[in-house]
Formats: C-alpha cells, sequence, structure tokens
C-alpha cells in the first residue's frame, strides 16, 4: 500500500478553502518517500517552511531574518490555548504551550540535518544517504506537527469571518513586480501570463512562502504595501 500522509490528507479535506497547493506538496512527500527517500528531508523541509509562512499570514506574525527554528518559536507564541469556559482556561494555555516547546527542538534538529552534506544537498557521490526507514521517520513526523500547526492556526475563530485570509494579489503589487523582474513571461497558445499571477493562482502554498521571505529581506516595501 503506498505511503500516505494521512493527518495532512485529513486536513485538507476538512479545510479546503485553507488549503490551496498543500496536497501537491504533500504529493511530491509521499512519492519522495516511495520512491527517492534520499529526497525526502528537502520535501520535509519545504513544508514545515510553507506551513510557518501561510501560519505567520494567517495570524500576523512578522518574521524577520530567523531560520526554521526561530519562526517556529514566533509561531508557537502565537497560538492561544486559553479556554474561557474552564475556570484554569489561563492554565492550560499555560501547560499545552509548554508541551508543544518540543517542537521548537525539533525543527532545531531538522535544520541542522538538513545543513549536512548529503543529507539535502552537497557530499560526495560515494557518501550514505538517507533511507527507507528514515523516510518513514521524517514523514511521519511531518505528518503529526505539520497537520497540528495548521489546524491550530485554520481553527482560531477569525475576528473579521468575511475577510479572506491569505495575500491579495493586487495588494502585493511590489512583490509581483519583483518575481516578474526575476522571470520571463510565459506564453501559451498566444496567451501572455506574468509568472508572478501564474504562482498565486496555482501555487498559493509557495507564493505565500515567497512573500513572506521576500517582506523579511524588504521590510520598508512591506510595511508600504501594508500602509496602501
Amino acid at each position: 500500500m503506498p505511503y500516505q500522509l494521512q493527518l495532512l490528507r485529513n486536513l485538507i479535506e476538512r479545510h479546503p478553502e485553507r488549503a490551496g497547493n498543500l496536497e501537491l506538496h504533500v504529493r511530491a512527500l509521499e512519492q519522495s518517500i516511495e520512491e527517492l527517500p534520499n529526497t525526502c528531508l528537502a520535501s520535509v523541509r519545504t513544508i514545515f517552511e510553507a506551513a510557518q509562512a501561510s501560519i505567520g499570514l494567517t495570524l500576523n506574525i512578522e518574521f524577520g531574518r530567523e531560520g526554521l527554528p526561530g519562526r517556529m518559536t514566533k509561531v508557537i507564541e502565537a497560538f492561544d490555548f486559553t479556554m474561557a469556559d474552564h475556570p484554569d482556561g489561563a492554565k492550560i494555555h499555560e501547560e499545552l504551550t509548554a508541551l508543544i516547546k518540543g517542537i521548537e527542538e525539533t525543527t532545531t534538529s531538522l535544520a541542522r540535518l538538513s545543513n549536512i552534506p548529503n543529507m539535502r544537498h552537497g557530499g560526495a557521490l560515494d557518501w550514505a544517504v538517507l533511507q527507507r526507514q528514515h523516510a518513514y521517520m521524517l514523514g511521519g513526523l511531518c505528518d503529526a506537527l505539520v497537520s497540528f500547526l495548521l489546524d491550530v492556526a485554520w481553527s482560531r475563530p477569525s475576528e473579521t469571518a468575511e475577510t479572506p485570509t491569505g495575500p491579495s494579489y493586487e495588494i502585493e503589487t511590489a512583490f509581483n513586480d519583483n518575481l516578474d523582474s526575476e522571470y520571463e513571461l510565459v506564453e501559451i497558445a498566444g496567451s501572455i501570463f506574468e509568472p508572478s499571477r501564474i504562482l498565486f493562482t496555482l501555487d498559493r502554498t509557495q507564493y505565500e512562502a515567497a512573500l513572506a521571505e521576500w517582506r523579511a529581506t524588504n521590510p520598508a516595501e512591506g510595511e508600504r504595501e501594508a500602509a496602501a
């Protein structure tokens, strides 16, 4: 039976309006685990990074130049587990936050592992690479943690329910112009399309991740977009 990221797939079914192109990333990881386990670490890291960027946009988290662990710290700090209908609601938040602090250590190890030659890139042809048992472990880890983080963020009641989540293509003009200056226009059957619009339409998750990274390196532009 082909390997499946069951928790992430279940999350996509429950939140189709927010999932964007998460399924594309899920399928890529599932395929790498089955066919190319030595490449699964790159897919796992990509899903973690895309999830962090999406959660950041959903919860209005400002990321700077932090690495994967630093962004995870900000994500966890933004979560609110307080239960208003429980007399110890604040204590519950405190303990649940402490409980998931372990995710920070996990992402630290994930970042360090992915920087070792031949685990994700670099290295020599005759060096050892990750095997299927490692791929199964990393896939299960990604499935459990990322689905939990996204579920917490996506299940949070919106203060403005009628306001759509995620970035608006029309508002992010500076970022779109930057993308379009880096990549050539795409012509299909006589029609011309901007690279930024293609990315926004076909892979919203990656668009959000690239937007978050651009904002971190261009804070002044990001502030001007927000003010507009």
